[in-house]
């Protein structure tokens, strides 16, 4: 049998579409980043901050003349581009990523905390501009597949990726969005989420969502939360959006159990473009197998936020 780490690695071998190669394609890498180890960079930005910060790992396999697939992982609220790393995981070679990853960093409000666009506090900063602006940069210095370009983020970082996954540009660029124990903030006045308009070339827009039904932080039924200032929405209320834009029936998802007893996993899904992964015994956290950053209790293999998601971006592209 087939070991998960090789699956994905078949999986993004075998994605569906033609490569599209980036302008990066040929160029040696840039001085200061070394395969198979991570690095701080930082571009101009007219997001509203500037210098904008970002860390990048390259795979040891990396060649410059076969493009890669490109994956951006989006930090919470308070942490940063590498916690970001050590808690998702994605360079770690044994989950067999043969891709860029990138984790951004977001910019300080007035008492320092890291935040993205879309928290009830963030300044009017354009991280959707930011995230723009350093995909040009990857793509123009790196060997990328253009028509693989994924986003995934945490808390706020995973609000964030929703909200990318709403924007009529970034849904040209990317191919799939995994938010993970997702930040879905109301808008202050209306109570409601913010428009949604993804770009209407595509036939869907693929969407993951995984998030802990005891979640204390961003509560899974939706409302005020730790953060005094801010209402979230119904995740499943969320996730129901997506299945109604992507042309499901709502009522009609497939549900299914994994794990077993107190770790019990539901997973919701219609077709292969939206599903949601519901884990009884898990807060506001990063699901996985062993202790992470975030929190002592595990689930089980089939339910890994981190392999789940690079199985399912292995099958998209634009």
């Amino acid at each position: 049998m087939l070991t998960s780490t090789i699956v994905a690695l078949l999986l993004f071998s075998a994605t569906s579409g033609a490569t599209v190669s980036s302008p990066g394609c040929g160029k040696p890498l840039p001085g200061c980043v070394e395969t198979g180890h991570s690095s701080d960079h930082a571009i101009d930005s007219k997001s509203g901050a500037s210098p904008r910060n970002y860390r990048i790992h390259v795979p040891k396999s990396y060649q410059n003349t076969v493009p890669v697939p490109l994956m951006f992982s989006f930090h919470g609220r308070g942490d940063n581009m590498k916690f970001q790393e050590d808690l998702s995981q994605f360079t770690n070679t044994s989950y067999g990523f043969e891709g860029i990853s990138v984790f951004p960093e977001g910019v300080p409000d007035v008492n320092g905390t890291l935040q993205w666009q879309g928290d009830p506090d963030s300044h009017g900063i354009d991280d959707i501009l930011f995230t723009s602006e350093l995909l040009d940069e990857l793509l123009n210095n790196y060997c990328i597949d253009s028509s693989r370009v994924y986003a995934n983020g945490k808390s706020n970082g995973g609000g964030f990726t929703g909200l990318l996954a709403c924007d009529k540009t970034a849904t040209k660029r990317i191919a799939a969005f995994a938010p993970v124990s997702g930040a879905f903030y109301l808008d202050k006045e209306t109570q409601e989420l913010p428009p949604c308009t993804p770009t209407s070339t595509r036939d869907v827009i693929p969407i993951l969502e995984f998030h802990g039904f005891k979640d204390k932080t961003i509560t899974y039924n939706g409302g005020p939360n730790k953060r005094h200032d801010g209402n979230s929405t119904n995740i499943p209320k969320w996730v129901d959006g997506w299945a109604n834009r992507n042309g499901f029936n709502v009522a009609a998802n497939e549900t299914t159990h994994l794990c077993s007893g107190p770790r019990l996993v539901t997973r919701y899904s219609w077709g292969d473009s939206v599903i949601h992964y519901n884990y009884t015994n898990l807060y506001h956290d990063w699901p996985s197998t062993f202790p992470n950053g975030d929190t002592n209790l595990t689930t089980c293999e089939d339910a890994e936020a981190t392999r789940v998601i690079l199985d399912w971006f292995g099958k998209w592209s634009l």
